[in-house]
């Protein structure tokens, strides 16, 4: 029988997802619940050939503080059948969220000590003074800090702790003295500070609980799994695909450009147009919400998005082919209606970007990309390493 070597714990499904890739690309095999409700029935199906890395989605970033901590807790309650030997909680790298309330609701449940450590330094993404900084901000300072839906608790890690009765030491890569025995926030403005820091835990991994975002995952995976290695699924065959990009993030919104400018013959579909129904066919298109009438909630916008999704995969022989989704939100709204229980992660095709399998199927792939990452060519770039699609541009192209 198989054992779960991590069990990951995340708000959000792109989350989930963005902590569980490094250890699928280094070989581990690895599941991503999309629902929270569905955990228990997943490791039901699973006890007799456990994957190595199990995370699920709370889906629980937008909540109030007591129902997301409730949330973490039936998780770690669930997970706790198949004994992990380590936990990670995964959190928002700008600390959108409840990141105290699940962060210690599963300190909590597990009986570990906290080693914090947000940083993502690929992304620009850095903790300095236990304060998170992007591209050397401070969060206080960025678009980020002022997030319209979740806006993230501002000032330094230590200090939103202590609020609630919980007292982190601060961890300075390279620096002088012992390393810390109890909970604790780490700075790291590189992948090597993160190493460091993730020292604490090697000694005693039963003991602490890692919480993070891709960066610290990525450096357990590198200990527990060692290197990259290749790609697993080939993306020749995916002639069938749909760009849902739902994501208003600046970055999100220069891919998209860039895609369309590289390949203008892609048409696209506004899901909040009056005109947005299911097109004869779609071998290949873009998927985006439109400009709506600028009253609609986000609820609203995700629902929309995940109903066209639903309706182009139907028109697609057995439903094979490949889905990018883009934004947390848009991703779960889309897989929900789509009916998949959970995604087994094959690799990263791109970093921040995970590649994988709906419920496990290899004719089924899916890409999702949290808005905020990746280059400004990725979507460019993943259209050119597809095949050429049969299409009829402008057909139902609503842009």
């Amino acid at each position: 029988m198989s054992r779960c070597r991590v069990a990951i714990i995340a708000d959000d499904l792109t989350g989930a997802l963005d902590a569980a890739a490094p250890f699928a690309a280094r070989g581990a095999t690895t599941r991503v619940v999309i629902a929270l409700e569905q955990l228990e029935a997943a490791l039901e199906a699973w006890k007799d050939a456990l994957p190595e890395v199990i995370a699920v989605n709370t889906e629980s970033r937008h909540l109030a503080p007591g129902p997301a901590a409730a949330r973490v807790a039936w998780a770690a309650r669930c997970l706790a059948r198949a004994a992990p030997e380590r936990w990670f909680k995964k959190i928002d790298s700008t600390l959108r969220g409840q990141v105290v309330a699940e962060t210690l609701a599963l300190r909590k449940a597990t009986g570990r000590r906290l080693l914090v450590a947000p940083a993502v330094p690929a992304q620009g993404r850095t903790v300095c003074n236990a304060e998170v900084h992007v591209e050397g901000v401070p969060l206080a300072a960025t678009a980020y800090g002022q997030d319209a839906r979740s806006a993230p608790p501002l000032g330094p890690l230590d200090t939103l702790y202590a609020v609630e009765g919980v007292s982190l030491s601060r961890h300075r890569p390279l620096s002088e003295g012992p390393l810390p025995t109890d909970d604790c926030v780490c700075d790291a403005v590189n992948q090597a500070d993160l190493s460091y820091a993730y020292r604490i835990m090697v000694g005693e991994p039963s003991r602490w609980l890692a919480v993070g975002a891709a960066g610290l995952a990525t450096v357990m995976a590198q200990h527990l799994f060692g290197r990259l290695r290749g790609l697993k699924v080939s993306l020749s065959r995916c002639q069938h695909r749909l760009y849902a990009v739902g994501s208003r993030s600046p970055r999100a919104a220069a891919q998209l450009a860039l895609l369309r400018a590289s390949a203008p013959e892609l048409p696209v579909c506004q899901a909040l147009s009056p005109q947005a129904t299911a097109p004869d066919r779609m071998e290949a298109g873009i998927l985006v919400p439109g400009p709506g009438t600028g009253e609609e909630t986000a609820e609203a916008v995700a629902v929309a998005m995940g109903e066209q999704v639903a309706r182009v995969v139907a028109l697609w022989p057995e439903g094979a082919g490949l889905l990018l989704l883009t934004g947390g939100d848009i991703a779960m709204a889309a897989l929900q209606r789509l009916g998949v229980v959970s995604i087994e992660v094959m690799a990263e095709w791109a970093p921040g970007v995970p590649l994988g399998r709906l419920d496990g199927d290899p004719n089924r792939l899916v890409i999702t990309k949290a808005g905020g990452f990746g280059e400004p060519e990725l979507l460019g770039a993943l259209e050119r390493v597809l095949p050429a699609a049969g299409l009829a541009p402008g057909r139902y192209d609503q842009s």
